[in-house]
């Protein structure tokens, strides 16, 4: 584990008094269970200074088995949200669904582990271990992925995010799959047809800097082929609260309603109906601020209770305009979960919502 890993854990988790004191007891008892299987004293002596080490450990760090008992976050999920506090921990893992399916064959092993997600957005933590001999240790991964989720007919998109690797240079690494939706995807059945792992190099940051990369590298190519298939429920629970302000507003000359705004710790969704639907989208061509960086056309802000604030400055999730219904659905990532308990009001242009 990494010194910013164990820093991150260091800050998320601050285990009670009897938090400490089960972990204490679950530490002595299995290696009672040790001794007693041994059927010898001086094991257990051997043991003593391994299992303070240990306490000692789960005191000043918090690990990663700690996490699991105490918070059902997987640890892979603490770095990927940033998480801030360990109410937000315990939070997303009280809803979090644990898969723990994995699918081999000989061209690797795909684990799927962990699912959180909200009325919005959906993430899917995953391993995947290639075979000895390979190493997997480009910028980005990702698979040829077929998707099939029952009953669900709205839009979505995916990607996937690979996670801070601990060991460069081995065979192994995380990602995140991530699915925004029009739609929640609690309680579905999804299919997952994972072929041929991709690999490319991170995108340029900045104009300047595309004009010296090599332009080939941040192309994807198959790294190792095959096939992994896999079925799961999504028996997450959705942690969105949604409010209903039904407000006129105008976005971009053109009068609409804001329907509906859904919060929880990882998405904001905003869902806005106007005749103008059409109109609107065209009038909201999206900026490039920088390579690849474009600017965010329903920018949304949150006002915090502190008084601080946050906005969506740049282009995240996902924007559906639909001119059949004439609704528009735009799901915001910020760069941390959000504190969504602590939020007093949402502005979205014109329209300032009071969240309680």
């Amino acid at each position: 584990m990494d010194k910013g890993t164990v820093t991150r854990i260091s800050k998320i988790l601050n285990p009670t008094e009897e938090q400490k004191e089960k972990i204490f007891y679950s530490i002595l008892e299995k290696s009672k269970n040790i001794t007693i299987e041994r059927k010898g004293h001086r094991l257990m002596k051997r043991l003593r200074p391994v299992v303070v080490a240990v306490i000692m450990s789960c005191f000043l760090i918090a690990t990663t088995a700690f996490a699991a008992v105490y918070l059902g976050l997987d640890i892979g999920f603490f770095n990927f949200l940033r998480l801030s506090n360990n109410e937000q921990a315990e939070y997303l893992g009280n809803g979090a669904y644990n898969v723990n399916q994995q699918v081999v064959n000989k061209n690797g092993t795909l684990r799927i582990k962990q699912v959180i997600g909200d009325s919005n957005l959906t993430y899917i933590l995953m391993d995947f271990i290639a075979p000895e001999d390979v190493v997997l240790n480009a910028d980005r991964y990702r698979f040829d992925t077929y998707v099939d989720v029952d009953s669900y007919n709205g839009s979505y998109g995916y990607g996937f995010t690979k996670l801070e690797d601990e060991n460069t240079n081995d065979n192994k690494i995380s990602l995140v799959m991530t699915f925004n939706t029009q739609k929640s995807l609690m309680g579905r059945n999804m299919k997952l047809i994972m072929k041929d792992l991709e690999a490319a190099a991170n995108l340029p940051k900045t104009f300047k800097e595309a004009t010296t990369v090599d332009p080939d590298a941040q192309v994807f190519k198959s790294q190792i082929h095959g096939s992994w298939e896999t079925s799961f429920k999504l028996d997450f629970k959705d942690y969105s609260r949604t409010f209903e302000p039904n407000q006129k507003l105008m976005l971009y000359g053109y009068e609409a309603t804001l329907q509906s705004i859904a919060v929880s710790p990882i998405s904001i969704t905003i869902k806005f109906e106007s005749p103008y639907t059409r109109e609107i989208n065209n009038a909201s061509s999206s900026e490039a601020v920088e390579y690849n960086t474009y600017l965010d056309d329903f920018p949304v802000t949150i006002n915090y209770k502190d008084g601080t604030k946050e906005t969506t400055t740049y282009l995240t999730g996902m924007t559906v305009g639909d001119n059949l219904s004439k609704t528009t659905v735009s799901v915001k990532k910020f760069e941390k979960v959000i504190n969504d308990k602590d939020i007093e009001s949402i502005e979205f242009f014109d329209t300032v919502i009071t969240i309680n």
